[in-house]
């Protein structure tokens, strides 16, 4: 596809005409349409597999992510040859694409994504964008994108080692915070987080939310009903997670809902704990840490530019900040 051909609409014959200004002949293409569609908790396999190819650690590569936004964003997705294609359809990302996820011809599969885009008739922009992304997309269309910082989107990404172990002086807040947990509450637990519990997760959000200054908050709403989803499709989304309990014979205080991204990479979905056990949040961090020995990162996810959120991800000593960029096509304009 050469990106700086001129397109004509060709009802008739269900084909795309092209002037093509550097042979300087016409050409016709059919139409080959990528077949979108609304993510269903059947296309997991194939999203994990090419999360795995790439090496993802972006948490909108999580298919649990994928679906659990699949209505905030008016997410779509489509296979193409090992690449998951996404775009979207409303909120910040709306009339945007999601970067390629998978391994194999990286120009062909955005080539493809820049003929959806004309087809629609609308401007040819990427979403979210990984600083890896925007070197990959500029070696393969050199000066052909505009590029802009996402501000609020940076992602916090920690060696899962260093949540689990909280070794060394930088931790000592986190180790103090945990240890009055436990002499609070010596007979305190944790149990895994399944599908046959999953509705503990539920209530500990709504109690969560209750105690909120803003519980009928949108945003806050949206979440709780994807914690419910979550719940619903624990199984099919194969979610993991932890329940912790302050004490026996008591419903459990706090919860961590996690997914896999990668192999080695983890997302943390969802963190809640009830009002009245303030100690208690990084002891559901420090035992998630734990319970994951076969991850490499976890991805805490962006701090949407709430100020308390940002001081929390801080607080834990982020290994890796993933920042976020937007691209927009600009033709054969040189930067």
């Amino acid at each position: 596809m050469i990106f700086g051909a001129f397109r004509f609409n060709d009802l008739t014959n269900n084909a795309l005409t092209w002037y093509n200004k550097e042979e300087c002949k016409i050409e016709r293409r059919y139409n080959m349409s990528l077949c979108f569609h609304s993510p269903a908790p059947s296309d997991r396999q194939f999203t994990f597999t090419a999360a795995a190819n790439s090496g993802a650690k972006e948490n909108d590569a999580a298919f649990a992510s994928i679906f659990l936004l699949r209505e905030k964003y008016g997410i779509e997705i489509c296979a193409y040859e090992q690449f998951l294609l996404r775009r979207y359809h409303s909120g910040l990302r709306a009339g945007c694409y999601g970067f390629p996820i998978g391994s194999g011809n990286l120009k062909d599969a955005v080539q493809k994504l820049h003929e959806d885009a004309m087809e629609r008739q609308i401007p040819f922009r990427f979403a979210l964008l990984t600083k890896q992304q925007t070197d990959l997309l500029e070696a393969d269309f050199p000066h052909q994108f505009r590029y802009s910082a996402a501000e609020n989107y940076t992602e916090y990404l920690y060696l899962r080692e260093h949540l689990a172990e909280l070794r060394g002086s930088r931790y000592h807040g986190k180790r103090n915070h945990i240890a009055q947990f436990w002499r609070a509450y010596p007979d305190a637990y944790i149990q895994p987080l399944i599908a046959e519990n999953a509705e503990f997760a539920v209530k500990i959000a709504e109690q969560w939310l209750l105690a909120r200054e803003d519980p009928q908050e949108a945003s806050l709403q949206y979440e709780l009903n994807c914690i419910r989803e979550a719940a619903a499709n624990w199984d099919a989304l194969q979610l993991s997670g932890l329940l912790l309990y302050a004490e026996t014979e008591k419903p459990p205080i706090g919860m961590e809902i996690v997914s896999q991204i990668s192999p080695h990479v983890w997302d943390i979905h969802f963190e809640k704990v009830i009002p009245g056990y303030p100690h208690a949040w990084p002891v559901v961090a420090n035992e998630t840490a734990k319970c994951l020995t076969d991850a490499e990162y976890l991805n805490r996810e962006e701090d949407l530019g709430e100020s308390g959120m940002r001081s929390s991800k801080r607080s834990y000593r982020p290994d890796l900040l993933n920042e976020k960029f937007f691209a927009e096509w600009c033709g054969e304009e040189k930067l």
